[in-house]
Formats: structure tokens, sequence, C-alpha cells
């Protein structure tokens, strides 16, 4: 990892260097697992700049768990490895093409197997708006470099919620793309079945230019084109909020209605379904891609991560290959999922940041840490759709708050649109 110290002397040489008390702020939280200031490479940039790419000279920050050439990939474990890697990631190079500078490497939960932040080979990552507070997980470096102002961009993964619970934490926008429309090719896996790229950034306008840059699509028609049919979901376990929580609901309910957009409550029918398909295939997964380490030297491993990984080992075959069936019949009927509605809203998690190594005992009735990181999350993974978790951040609240704007597949520029329709809805900066 890298130090304050050295911190300076390595960004001294990047294109448009940021601003370093901000970065050294997020070496503090442990946000940062590595610097390589030869990443930037001043042809790529001026190129990108000519063609007027919005990320050209920019920095972006890159989850640890996603291939960098020349830089090592260790994945917040004992296990990882010190040597450069020796080649970028496809997404790493969509980025560089678009003049993007993937000098920073951010920290993650180990082998990106949970959504707290707080297990890591070097140490909990630190929420930027209290540091006794967890960044959520496992994206929790990039979360965390952005909201301390160290960052305006990076890259995490989202299987379950790894991109959204830490953005919803830190106060950040956070986007889970439809599942396959990126590559995964130089990305470590979790659970292939429902791995995604996660864009992360300061403002949804970063979030436009990283989108852009990753898949080279034509903006869809602006929600502003219509309006829109928007189920808020309800019933268990959606209403079972924290009232900061359901005051940010409310507050982007009345923003989208002032909009023209409809809003009317949604209680879905898979929602318990989703939760018991996510363990079942997810652990099974992860298990499978460690048992050769698990086989060879299992107390490398944080013991917390050790023990899920045994977990997971003990799903039965059978019960695997019949949730891997069961997802795919929930994916192929979307209008089943939506209902008649077009875009779907809800927190992102029914709490604000918990405290780091808290793992029960929560607001609104929550008794387990997976619960409040995962329970509003994992659904949409399940079925395979975007979701962007918008931050809410209302004056008098000390945390702030995640909302989700979830769309059916390929709608991530209708969900962009839409978070642009809303603005900023951050009283309080960091």
């Amino acid at each position: 990892m890298v130090g304050a110290a050295s911190l300076a002397d390595e960004t001294n040489h990047l294109v448009d260097p940021p601003d370093l008390e901000s970065l050294s702020r997020a070496v503090e939280l442990n946000a940062i697992a590595h610097l390589d200031a030869a990443q930037a490479d001043p042809d790529l940039v001026a190129r990108a700049q000519r063609a007027g790419s919005p990320l050209a000279g920019r920095l972006v920050g890159v989850k640890d768990m996603i291939d960098v050439a020349g830089a090592p990939s260790r994945y917040g474990s004992a296990w990882g490895s010190d040597e450069p890697r020796a080649a970028d990631a496809p997404v790493v190079q969509a980025l560089r093409q678009a003049g993007a500078v993937p000098a920073v490497k951010t920290q993650t939960h180990e082998y990106a197997y949970g959504p707290t932040g707080d297990v890591t080979s070097a140490g909990p990552v630190r929420n930027p708006h209290n540091p006794s507070l967890m960044s959520g997980g496992s994206s929790a470096g990039s979360a965390a470099a952005i909201g301390s102002g160290g960052l305006d961009l990076a890259l995490g993964t989202d299987t379950g919620g790894s991109g959204r619970t830490p953005a919803a934490f830190c106060g950040i926008y956070g986007l889970r793309p439809t599942y396959g429309s990126t590559s995964i090719e130089g990305i470590f896996p979790l659970s292939p079945s429902m791995d995604t790229v996660s864009p992360m950034a300061k403002n949804i306008q970063g979030i436009a230019a990283l989108w852009d840059a990753l898949t080279g699509e034509t903006p869809s028609p602006q929600p502003g084109d219509r309006p829109l049919s928007i189920g808020q979901l309800a019933g268990a376990p959606w209403s079972q909020v924290a009232p900061s929580v359901g005051n940010a609901l409310q507050e982007a309910s009345a923003k989208l209605r002032s909009l023209g957009h409809s809003i009317a409550s949604y209680q879905p029918s898979w929602t318990e379904l989703t939760h018991q398909l996510y363990p079942t295939i997810q652990g099974p997964e992860a298990a499978s891609l460690h048992a050769d380490h698990l086989a060879q030297d299992p107390e490398r491993y944080q013991p917390e991560v050790l023990a899920r990984l045994r977990g997971a080992q003990e799903v039965p075959g059978w019960e695997y290959y019949r949730a891997l069936q069961q997802m795919e019949t929930l994916r192929g009927d979307m209008p089943a999922a939506f209902g008649d509605h077009d875009v779907l809203l809800c927190a992102t998690s029914p709490v604000t940041a918990p405290r780091i190594g808290q793992r029960e005992a929560f607001d609104a009735g929550w008794t387990t840490v997976w619960d409040v990181a995962l329970a509003f999350t994992v659904p949409f993974s399940v079925l395979g759709v975007p979701a962007l978790s918008v931050p809410v951040w209302q004056g008098g609240e000390p945390m702030p708050v995640g909302i989700q704007l979830v769309g059916r597949p390929g709608t991530e520029w209708q969900l962009i649109g839409l978070a642009q329709q809303l603005g900023d809805m951050r009283a309080r900066r960091s």
C-alpha cells in the first residue's frame, strides 16, 4: 500500500494531478491499495483531448480486483501478489483509450467477498464522513476515495451490491449495469453468474462519462421525453427502513412527481425468492474459485471470509443447479418482475453506514450486517437488471442515504437521465 509520505512524489508526474491533500485523506482512510504515476500515458491523453473525451487526463480509481497492466492485484488478501499484471482488463483498456489515467488501485474487501469493507489484509476501509463507520463493500476503497474528495471517478465491481452499498454509505453514485453488458475479463471473479463492473462517481455526469467509455453506446432518449411509471417498492422488507432513509425516499418521490413522473406503490412477488437464490448461487461459485487455496492454506484468509467460504462449500450441488434454473426463469420474464412500471424505486440500504466491526443489532429492527448491506440490492443482482444508487443527504442528518433507481435490462441511459433530472440531492457535502 502506498504511504502518505510518498504520495506527493509519485503524483507529481500525473497529468492534471488531483488535490494531494484530498488524496492523502483517502490514504488515511485505507482507501488506496497502490499508486502508480507511470500509468499516465501522455499520447493517449492528448489523443483523447483532441477527440473531446470528458475523461481525458482524469484520474480514475480501479478496484483491486481488476487488472491494470504494470500494477499488482492483491485482492485485499494475503493471497494477493505484488507481481505486476501483464495486461489491462478490457474495462480498464476502454477507459485508457478514452484518455483516463488508471493510476490508483483502490482497496477491496478480501476477494470482494463481503459487503462491509472492514475485512482486508490491510485493515478496514473507513467511511470518509465518519472514520468510525463502515465504508461498505466490497468496492470499499473506490467509494471512500471518491467520498473523501480524492477522486471523482472510479471502477468497482458489483455482484450482490458491492458497488451500490458502499456508494450509499459514502454518499456517491454507483451503477450496477445489466448483467453481461460489459466484459468481466481480467476481473477476479466472485460469482460469474452475477458479477458486473460498477462505475462509481462523485456526480451523475461522471457515471455517464464512464458508461459511455465502457460501452460506446449512443444515449437512449432521456426520461424527459415522456413521463415514466415508477413503482416504489412496498411491503416487507422494503418498508422496514430507518427514519432518515424513509425521509430520503419521500424526498426523492416528491421530486420525481414534480418532474411529471407517476409514483405508485408496488409489492413485487419475487423478493423472497431472490433472497433465497442469491446465497445458493453466489456461495458455491465463490467456494469453487477458492477450492485450491482452501485446500492448500486456508488460514491465509481473513477469518470471516474463511468462515463464509467454508459454509458455502456445504451447499449441495442439486440446490445450486436448481437455483440457477430458477434465476434464469426470473430473468426471462421481465414483465412479471416490473409489472406495469418502467422503473422501480427503493432504498439502497435500510440504514446508513454502521460501525466498523458491527455485525448485529441495527436500526429499524434489522439483525445482521448481511441484511442491512444486501437485502435491498441482491434482488436486482439475481434479476440481472441495472440499478443506480443515488445519494441523498438531508440537512441536519449526520450521514448520507442511498436510493436505488432500477430499470429493465439495457436501460442504463434511462436511469442516468432520471438521476440527472433529480439533480444533486445532497444538502450537506463532505
